[in-house]
């Protein structure tokens, strides 16, 4: 649907899916009920019921404009990353994740903090002590298609920030790297944290 122009119908779908026209139109049923999607009609030249067509519905996706903001950011991929990382900084502050925070470990600290803000942490791997956190969803997974430069800059900038206000709980400086794959709209992340 983002990709056409015009309001498609679910024998439309069905082709472009390789799926079956009934399962198309079950799904697209459960899309506009949840107001994903919106129904249209469109009147046939001979008679008969009218076509139904659908369109996504118009909405404020945030995504969509953090993927606009990273497209206007300018600059080298270096300065949008960079400009993202003070972003992800201001934004640990503004949702209120930089406060003093009762876990003792940089790892407890890291996953309550991403939990806390809708990220799925898959697996924790603690090796020589360096820490791989592995997220499985991110919010953000449509501008990391993008802009893998803004989203990593603005995650590394959040996490660093919760840890940088906590450093003296978790009695050690950790750095944090972060490494976004956009794959299939769905965003894996492995966060590295290394002693600094």
């Amino acid at each position: 649907m983002r990709a056409s122009p015009e309001p498609v119908d679910a024998r439309h779908i069905a082709d472009e899916l390789r799926i079956h026209v009934t399962t198309a139109r079950f799904h697209l049923t459960a899309l506009e009920s949840q107001g994903v999607v919106r129904r249209g009609e469109v009147k046939a030249g001979r008679a008969g019921r009218p076509r139904l067509t659908y369109e996504l519905a118009p909405s404020l996706d945030y995504a969509e404009i953090v993927s606009l903001f990273a497209a206007h950011l300018g600059g080298t991929v270096e300065e949008r990353e960079q400009r993202a990382l003070r972003i992800g900084a201001d934004l640990a502050h503004r949702v209120r994740a930089a406060r003093r925070r009762e876990e003792t470990t940089v790892v407890d600290l890291v996953v309550a903090t991403l939990g806390e803000l809708g990220f799925q942490v898959r697996s924790v791997f603690n090796s020589f002590g360096e820490v791989i956190v592995q997220i499985c969803t991110c919010p953000l997974a449509e501008v990391a298609a993008t802009a893998p430069e803004v989203v990593r800059g603005m995650q590394q900038g959040l996490i660093q920030e919760v840890i940088d206000r906590n450093v003296d709980v978790i009695g050690a400086r950790y750095h944090a790297a972060v490494t976004p794959d956009a794959t299939a709209g769905s965003c894996e992340v492995s966060l590295a944290l290394q002693p600094a």
